[in-house]
């Protein structure tokens, strides 16, 4: 094999293995971030109910308020009630008395939901507490994961990065340059032919250029995608086995013939 083909595949693995270990450093933070906001969810709903908590108390004392309002002109209107000389008056009074009772019914109502919300509230509270700290410590061991992890893929980094300056220091320059334009364009500057095609583009290869190719002795590069190719003959299919002839039987007429035939004394 041409040693330029054989470092070009060595320096394509390698490359990939350095692609994969910078896509695994740049997503562990993110899966850390990803946790991160699900907790900032639960404390950002602990603080919703704290807060609707808050203003159903503050509520409740308003209704407390119109309620010792109301009670007051009760015992107002019932004072003038004695004093009144006249039936008009009287009911005027009656009904103001029954006007304030009914807003304090009113009231008292709206209490009795909000001592109901406020239960619920605290309910939500304490649960929504229990999953903020399931995920505190769940965001704590994500974080200490993703710190070894990152610590392992940056040592496996820096392996792989000498071990790819050393194969571009025993590469071609024109190949090398080759490979990193292709690379740019394509992700992947290698591709293995096999069947008379390139397997990265699927395009036919002249039975010339293929048999050429098969040799591993040239730097060869596929005339639609630009990659250098190369073959590799633990690939190549098998020959498809030739079906058997069958024997013709023999025709009827000679077999009965054959033992018929007296058989000589």
């Amino acid at each position: 094999m041409h040693p330029d083909l054989e470092k070009l595949k060595s320096l394509q693995e390698v490359d990939r293995q350095i692609q994969r270990l910078n896509e695994e450093i740049a997503a562990l933070p993110r899966r850390v971030a990803a946790i991160e906001d699900k907790l900032a969810a639960h404390q950002a709903e602990v603080e919703r109910h704290k807060s609707s908590l808050k203003e159903n108390e503050l509520s409740r004392r308003k209704f407390e308020h119109e309620i010792q309002a109301e009670q007051q002109k009760i015992s107002k209107y019932r004072d003038q009630s004695l004093e009144v000389k006249t039936n008009e008056q009287y009911k005027a009074l009656m009904h103001e008395i029954e006007f304030a009772q009914q807003n304090i019914r009113a009231a008292e109502d709206r209490i009795l939901q909000a001592m109901l919300d406020a239960e619920g509230h605290e309910k939500a509270i304490k649960a929504a507490e229990v999953e903020l700290k399931a995920e505190s410590a769940e965001v704590e061991k994500e974080k200490a994961e993703a710190r070894a992890r990152t610590e392992q893929d940056e040592k496996e980094l820096a392996e792989w990065s000498a071990q790819r300056q050393q194969l571009r220091g025993g590469i071609t320059p024109e190949v090398l340059g080759h490979y990193d334009r292709v690379v740019a364009v394509r992700k992947t500057a290698l591709a293995e032919a096999r069947g008379q095609h390139c397997l990265a583009c699927n395009v036919m290869l002249r039975p010339q250029k293929y048999d050429e190719i098969r040799s591993n002795l040239q730097i060869l590069t596929c005339d639609s995608c630009g990659r250098i190719l190369f073959y590799d003959p633990a690939n190549e299919p098998a020959p498809e086995e030739k079906p058997k002839k069958k024997k013709k039987p023999q025709p009827a007429e000679t077999q009965e013939a054959e033992i018929a035939a007296p058989s000589e004394v």
